[in-house]
């Protein structure tokens, strides 16, 4: 018996593990009695607790939808849009002192710690809260994303508008494959121009769906607010426990029943074209080269040094060896799941050679086409449950810092309880501006590009905090209006005006061109190319244009061909900022582009900050010496 096209057992699973979720933010309100065992779990978590804080927060099982659409979509290199933090780990072993010798409780207190500069504290307090909304948005939008994918109406259900947008979506991977392979009839040419400009719009689909996205993040959020607000941090940190178990469960559930479906691993080479096996690819062929994957590290090493919660994970610990255990431990366990979620990404290019109209569905898809009744409400549970704590964690240090950094320097001489109850009060607020936010995102990895690159900011300031007496408070604020208006308002603001997306230098994109390219010949290339199948062949691949300032460029009216064309999504400003300065943007491959934003995003802030703090004169140098003396005292064990 189904039910909006889930099996009964599945809701049954589901019901039991969200059940058990609302039982275990019970049970942690018995101790949670003011704001630091709200929001730092009373500085008492010991290596275990540690260890699942750092996993569960670093592993949002929305990780796995985000890995393996990329991976979908560019091969085996899409894995380093997550897995870059390989590189960045080692670096765990020194941040998470800072925070516990801190001995703070958001990161915004550094300000006031340091420079004595309470506006900038609030000014950080709001940036970041963008930020998390921003988070908070891509986790619903993701965990719409793959429960979309996995329930999904049959052809049956269709309805006549359905089924025509199901049948173009298949004409046009049709099509697609042959422009690529450079064999598309010319008398197909404008139609499948016609149907890449809808594609591209999201008027296709390779399915249907039950799921609509607001009822569904009203109801995903009130169940997180429930145990959040009961349990606290603590709540999500034993949470994280549950779903830590759930998301090694689902990442190698995929795996064996995927590789039994295409033939193997033999099948998989023999399906999935040679080209996306290649953990570091061409500019040609992927978007993640070495030099790629170099911005990326650099871009994502600034921005974790300043990310609202680091406070909470490291300065929760009971002392500073706990906290060096839980977040390296809880790095490397990720790093190997990571792994998993990226394998899963292959097997769904195998499993759907024709593709699918969004790529974020890949995880969702591949779970409804592998798994029976049972396995897939695990799999749901794993996914929607396995994103919660995350969404907790977030919430509590967005509640800390509106509550503590924003609400008291305005409404003072409070006793601590009414605090305390702001704080509660304030995950709800959190959690429906979050959905507000989804609304802003069109794609996964679109977000998660943003999320990164935007808090690069202040991930410069805090580590000059922590490293560079010379650093000025009023640089800081000027540098943060800079980037706020240059780097957050630029981009999509100036996208609405339908003057500016149309303007011909800004639709500009790269030469369509063709190369040749090395594969594993298939039973369709022997006679023609090939001797026997799996034979190293050289065949004609055409490069499609890729847009130069925007995230895609297409026709205004997908349906004319004579339509001018307009930008879609953001405007690349890191792009447009060389070339104002003269580089030849233009001429750059899609991989080149994708570099050179995560470049220029990584290293501006600094430049920022240096130059303009060079401008202005030291302050507070007292508070300096204060600062850098504390955080030369080891921490002793917290122990009640």
């Amino acid at each position: 018996m189904h039910i909006w096209g889930l099996h009964v057992l599945d809701l049954m699973v589901i019901l039991l593990f969200l059940v058990i979720l609302l039982f275990i933010g019970v049970r942690a309100s018995r101790s949670v009695k003011g704001q630091t065992d709200f929001y730092l779990g009373g500085r008492k978590f010991g290596r275990v607790l540690q260890f699942f804080l750092s996993f569960g927060n670093s592993t949002d099982s929305t990780g796995a939808v985000q890995l393996s659409s990329e991976v979908f979509r560019q091969g085996i290199g899409g894995l380093w849009i997550s897995f870059q933090t390989l590189f960045i780990t080692p670096f765990f072993w020194f941040t998470q002192i800072w925070y516990r010798r801190a001995r703070l409780v958001t990161m915004a207190d550094l300000f006031v710690d340091r420079f004595g500069n309470r506006a900038l504290a609030s000014a950080y307090a709001c940036f970041n809260i963008v930020i998390a909304l921003i988070l908070l948005g891509l986790g619903n939008l993701t965990a719409f994303k793959v429960t979309s994918a996995m329930i999904v109406k049959p052809e049956a259900a269709y309805t006549e508008q359905e089924r025509q947008q199901v049948g173009m979506f298949a004409e046009y991977r049709a099509l697609k494959t042959q422009k690529e392979a450079g064999t598309l009839p010319d008398t197909k040419a404008e139609w499948f121009t016609i149907l890449d400009n809808l594609n591209k719009r999201g008027e296709l689909h390779s399915f249907i769906t039950y799921i609509r996205p607001l009822p569904f993040y009203i109801a995903y959020s009130t169940v997180v607010a429930t145990y959040i607000i009961l349990g606290g941090l603590k709540a999500a940190a034993i949470t994280d426990a549950l779903q830590g178990v759930l998301v090694l469960v689902m990442s190698v559930l995929l795996i064996p029943l995927g590789l039994q479906r295409v033939g193997g691993v033999h099948g998989l080479h023999q399906i999935v074209p040679a080209y996306k096996f290649r953990l570091v690819g061409t500019m040609a062929m992927s978007d993640y080269t070495w030099y790629t994957i170099l911005a990326i590290t650099l871009a994502s090493l600034v921005q974790i040094i300043g990310l609202m919660h680091n406070m909470a994970g490291g300065g929760s610990a009971r002392d500073e060896s706990t906290a060096r255990f839980g977040m390296i431990s809880g790095g490397f366990m990720k790093r190997l799941v990571l792994i998993g979620w990226a394998f899963c990404g292959l097997l769904a290019v195998a499993v759907f050679p024709s593709g699918l109209a969004d790529a974020d569905n890949a995880w969702g898809a591949l779970s409804t086409t592998l798994l029976g009744p049972g396995l897939m409400g695990l799999m749901l549970s794993g996914m929607l449950l396995g994103h919660m704590p995350s969404v907790g964690v977030t919430s509590v240090s967005v509640s800390a810092l509106a509550t503590r950094n924003l609400y008291e320097p305005l409404v003072k001489g409070r006793p601590p309880l009414h605090y305390f109850r702001v704080g509660q009060v304030a995950v709800i607020f959190v959690l429906v501006l979050g959905i507000v936010f989804t609304l802003l995102f069109t794609g996964v990895v679109q977000a998660l590009t943003m999320l990164i690159t935007f808090n690069t900011y202040f991930g410069a300031t805090v580590f000059l905090i922590f490293f560079w007496r010379r650093l000025v408070a009023r640089a800081i604020a000027v540098g943060l209006i800079v980037w706020v208006v240059w780097i957050g308002l630029v981009p999509w603001v100036l996208p609405h005006s339908q003057w500016f997306r149309r303007l011909p230098s800004m639709v500009a994109q790269t030469p369509e061109h063709s190369i040749e390219i090395t594969v594993e010949a298939t039973a369709a290339d022997v006679a023609a190319l090939a001797t026997r199948p799996g034979q190293a062949i050289r065949k004609p691949h055409v490069v499609l244009p890729a847009a130069v300032f925007f995230d895609r460029v297409a026709r205004a009216d997908p349906r004319n061909p004579q339509s001018p064309l307009e930008g879609i999504g953001r405007f690349t400003v890191e792009t447009f900022s060389l070339h104002l300065l003269g580089v030849p943007v233009q001429q750059f491959s899609p991989a080149s582009l994708l570099a050179t934003r995560w470049l220029f995003d990584g290293l501006f802030p600094f430049v920022l900050l240096l130059g303009l703090s060079l401008c202005f004169k030291p302050e507070h140098l007292d508070l300096a010496d204060q600062f850098y003396a504390k955080m030369r005292t080891p921490v002793a064990p917290t122990t009640r």
